[in-house]
């Protein structure tokens, strides 16, 4: 399984919600809750390669969620002003029916996942 990835990420921490996690820093308990946040961030994965989608989710126990990416009908982008400042959004990939195979919450670079899932043909996807 030595596949190329075009994109690997986690949800970003200080990107999606900065004045949080400066508060929380400031705090003696926001430093355990910072732990908390880092490793739940650290237990979500969204990869996308030139041929499928996958996600996982969990450190000890994992739930992997594969989708071919010929088969994906729409890709869904929610940016508050706040995100959008800093690149990130809200990410749901639907191939079939009204509810959303893939849906993962604050992820870099959101709109370089659009350019893949829209890119069918090899040739056409974005350079990294």
């Amino acid at each position: 399984m030595s596949e190329t990835w075009l994109y690997d990420e986690h949800p970003a921490m200080f990107r999606a919600h900065p004045l949080l996690f400066i508060l929380l820093l400031v705090s003696v308990v926001g430093i355990l809750a910072i732990g908390i946040w880092w490793l739940r961030c650290k237990g979500e994965r969204l990869m996308l390669s030139e041929r499928e989608v996958m996600m996982e989710r969990g450190l000890l126990s994992r739930q992997r969620t594969e989708i071919a990416l010929s088969s994906i009908r729409s890709v869904r982008i929610t940016q508050t002003l706040g995100q959008r400042i800093f690149g990130v959004g809200h990410i749901e990939l639907f191939s079939a029916g009204d509810y959303a195979e893939i849906a993962i919450k604050n992820m870099p670079r959101p709109d370089r996942i659009r350019a893949i899932a829209a890119a069918r043909d090899v040739d056409l996807l974005p350079q990294r």
